[in-house]
């Protein structure tokens, strides 16, 4: 345990050095989301019950954005550095434990998530007065989380590409493509037909499904199911990938 304990507070002094990351993977989504309900409130054409379910609907779509960006970018980054500063070779060839590295990473950007979703909703509580009962502000924060951890395995996809800037590129395509084409951004709803039924593959259209489904006091269990089956099958890939290059 004390191993454990070390190597937690190791991972917690690598990613305060990383403190700027954090801020703009929150702060981005945020400025969104007081961007754009800005502009919807200005709109006389919307009653103010409509305006008060998209600033709610909304602000959950830009808290599960900022949390693609832990899984998307901050993981793969941590394990492209380990893997070049060669973090994870001496680990490997020590008394530690493996899963006891891993365990780390998994909890330190769970860590990210937990602060997105509170960030997020902090201010569209105060700022946009989004007002929820306490047991819907637990639930949704739930699913976030949960959803959030369902990409995780994409990062650790990503980790194996060994370029920084092949990286930077492949998590930016999927990152903002999953989030726009899934409906994060804009309501699949506006899209032509094909782009909807093509947005109904992604993980992403599922997870915002779940939050949808949920307010809607209709919960999916088929997304829930579709967003764990993809969590499954790209960790399986992650671990294959890895597995072949360890070889190598």
């Amino acid at each position: 345990m004390k191993t454990f304990n070390a190597i937690l507070k190791q991972e917690y002094l690598i990613n305060k050095r990383s403190v700027s990351n954090l801020i703009m993977g929150i702060g981005m989504p945020i400025c969104f989301f007081l961007l754009f309900t800005s502009i919807w409130a200005s709109d006389e054409t919307m009653s103010q019950e409509v305006i008060a379910l998209w600033v709610r609907q909304y602000m959950v779509q830009m808290t599960a954005f900022a949390s693609l960006s832990f899984a998307f970018f901050s993981l793969p980054y941590a394990f492209q550095e380990d893997r070049n500063g060669n973090r994870l070779r001496i680990i490997r060839h020590s008394p530690i434990p493996l899963w006891q590295y891993y365990a780390s990473k998994i909890i330190g950007i769970s860590v990210h998530f937990a602060l997105a979703i509170l960030a997020v909703f902090t201010v569209g509580h105060f700022a946009k007065g989004v007002n929820m009962s306490l047991n819907d502000w637990l639930i949704s924060a739930g699913i976030l989380f949960a959803g959030a951890i369902c990409f995780m395995p994409f990062g650790a996809l990503f980790a194996h590409i060994k370029s920084s800037q092949t990286l930077s590129v492949v998590a930016n395509i999927f990152y903002m493509g999953l989030a726009v084409l899934g409906g994060l951004w804009i309501p699949v709803q506006t899209f032509p037909d094909f782009m909807q039924q093509l947005a109904k593959f992604t993980p992403t259209y599922h997870l915002n499904n779940l939050l949808i489904s949920y307010f809607n006091k209709d919960f999916s269990v088929q997304s829930l199911l579709i967003l764990l089956g993809y969590a499954i099958i790209v960790l399986v890939i992650a671990l294959a990938v890895g597995k072949k290059l360890e070889v190598k």
